[in-house]
């Protein structure tokens, strides 16, 4: 080999390096460094079951609630209220789920007591499209409809905090109280709409109301008026057909922190 000849292969060489060292460090751009982690992949959505309905009396058993008068406790008058409304709903095609269907404070299959994070936990197992906590008093007039006091906050985490798990739902929760709201009216049933950290909705992971049953006039004992307890029923129902359509899960559904005392299951119709 002449030395024009090895002038010539030394060219090639030097030439090549570059695309060595290119090529060398292609693994490395293909792959995020340490310092530059992959985004997480979207989170894949729940369960949201648009014919789902979750109804809450409030009480039960030993906690009798308030004390309307001397012969009507708030827990009797809820059972009812939710009778009610799980028959007309059912008739419109929803499943309801309640959190008790007897005067104990229990679950159908067990004796074991409810806690409150116990019916969270049932509601945010059945993935529904409203929650309704039903509760009663003798103060004011009509039906007070309260939703969380939290403020919305979007999804952004793999798990959100059980006492604040309401807090992603609250813009859902503020829309089903204005088609409640709408429906009641039509139904002149008097309305008051308001904000209310009540135990345990704050940790419901659905779009979630208290709905508070007050006298129909002056007279406490129109609590239990079966006649009053249908009219609002049918304004409650009727506008729950058309919010099913309307309901939107947040885009993002992380789980929720569940605590173990949660039951498996709710009491069924």
């Amino acid at each position: 080999m002449n030395l024009a000849q090895k002038s010539v292969i030394c060219l090639l060489a030097l030439a090549t390096l570059p695309c060595l060292a290119q090529t060398a460090a292609s693994p490395a751009q293909a792959s995020p460094a340490p310092n530059h982690p992959k985004p997480p992949a979207p989170l894949p959505p729940s369960p949201f079951n648009r014919t789902t309905i979750l109804l809450d009396p409030a009480h039960g058993g030993a906690d009798s609630g308030s004390r309307i008068s001397d012969t009507l406790l708030e827990k009797d008058i809820t059972l009812s209220l939710a009778f009610k409304l799980r028959s007309l709903l059912a008739a419109r095609g929803f499943t309801v789920v309640m959190t008790r269907d007897s005067d104990a404070a229990t679950q159908a299959d067990t004796p074991t007591p409810l806690t409150l994070d116990d019916r969270a936990g049932i509601a945010n197992r059945a993935h529904p499209a409203a929650c309704l906590l039903l509760h009663a008093t003798a103060a004011g007039r009509g039906v007070h409809l309260y939703r969380s006091e939290l403020d919305p906050i979007p999804y952004e985490v793999n798990e959100t905090p059980w006492l604040t798990a309401q807090a992603a739902w609250v813009t859902q929760s503020q829309n089903l109280q204005k088609q409640l709201g709408m429906a009641l009216t039509r139904a002149h049933v008097p309305l008051v709409f308001s904000r209310a950290s009540v135990r345990p909705v704050d940790s419901f992971a659905c779009p979630a109301l208290v709905v508070e049953l007050a006298p129909k006039g002056s007279d406490n004992s129109t609590l239990t008026d079966d006649g009053y307890q249908q009219q609002v029923a049918r304004a409650i129902a009727a506008a729950l057909v058309f919010w099913q359509n309307q309901a939107q899960p947040p885009q993002r559904l992380p789980a929720v922190q569940t605590p173990a005392s949660a039951p498996e299951t709710g009491a069924q119709p």
